[in-house]
């Protein structure tokens, strides 16, 4: 939770339909809520529905939504196992969490500005709270943003500066090449994308096809470029050494 006014818990519960939305159903679930917490009792019972009987409120205020058989509600004791999904529960860290924890401190509060004033449903809301998409650009693209940006900046003058903020793709389909750019001082706009990923599609065009002995994802090699050839030119398995080949000649580019 970045603050005392709002949690996360966009991964919670467990079990529920592609693309759920707690803020569509904000009045229903704060009456679970309440009811979850006001009834609360650790003891074993298997979740069922879309609900978790042991998400509730973590704060007397009601504002903090979380796990109440998480273990920094009971003295370090995890009883997540009491749900039936403990094993879920405790992996359940999603990309941008991930991706969050890597970050300086600086680069931290430089991107939870983007959140202030939000409460916890339309903070665990990917398509209300900016700071899901804005994490997809990854590390390297982000603190080196907030290097170079004031401590306070609109969202909406950070996306003037960085055009490429605003693309509608997956972010992960293009950090690479937009961090290889920043590197060189130069900020890439739409256009210059666009031109980038035209080139290096013909090359693939050029050297394929791959001897695919390995799913792309799983090479030792830098994540934000693994992640460009598999969603940014649609190459989902490839060999090491020609990887490397492409990445030596997708260089060439900046």
């Amino acid at each position: 939770m970045p603050d005392n006014e709002k949690s996360c818990f966009a991964c919670c519960p467990p079990i529920r339909p592609k693309g759920y939305e707690h803020i569509q159903y904000k009045n229903i679930i704060k009456r679970i809520l309440r009811e979850n917490t006001r009834s609360f009792k650790p003891t074993e019972k298997p979740i069922t529905g879309y609900s978790c009987w042991a998400l509730g409120y973590l704060d007397e205020q009601f504002r903090l939504v979380g796990c109440l058989l998480h273990p920094a509600k009971n003295n370090g004791q995890d009883l997540r196992y009491l749900t039936g999904y403990g094993d879920k529960c405790r992996r359940e860290y999603c990309l941008e969490a991930k991706i969050f924890s890597e970050l300086s401190n600086k680069t931290k509060i430089f991107l939870l500005q983007f959140s202030d004033g939000m409460d916890s449903f339309i903070y665990s809301s990917r398509v209300k709270n900016p700071l899901f998409r804005l994490l997809r650009w990854g590390k390297d693209i982000l603190e080196h943003i907030a290097e170079k940006e004031p401590n306070r900046i609109s969202l909406i003058k950070l996306k003037q500066k960085y055009p490429f903020l605003k693309i509608q793709k997956d972010p992960r389909a293009i950090a690479y090449p937009v961090k290889e750019m920043l590197k060189k001082g130069c900020v890439p706009d739409l256009k210059e994308i666009s031109l980038f990923l035209n080139q290096a599609n013909r090359l693939v065009k050029y050297t394929g096809p791959f001897l695919e002995q390995k799913y792309t994802h799983l090479l030792p090699m830098d994540r934000d470029f693994l992640d460009f050839i598999r969603l940014g030119l649609g190459i989902k398995k490839i060999s090491y050494k020609e990887a490397m080949s492409l990445k030596v000649n997708i260089s060439s580019y900046f």
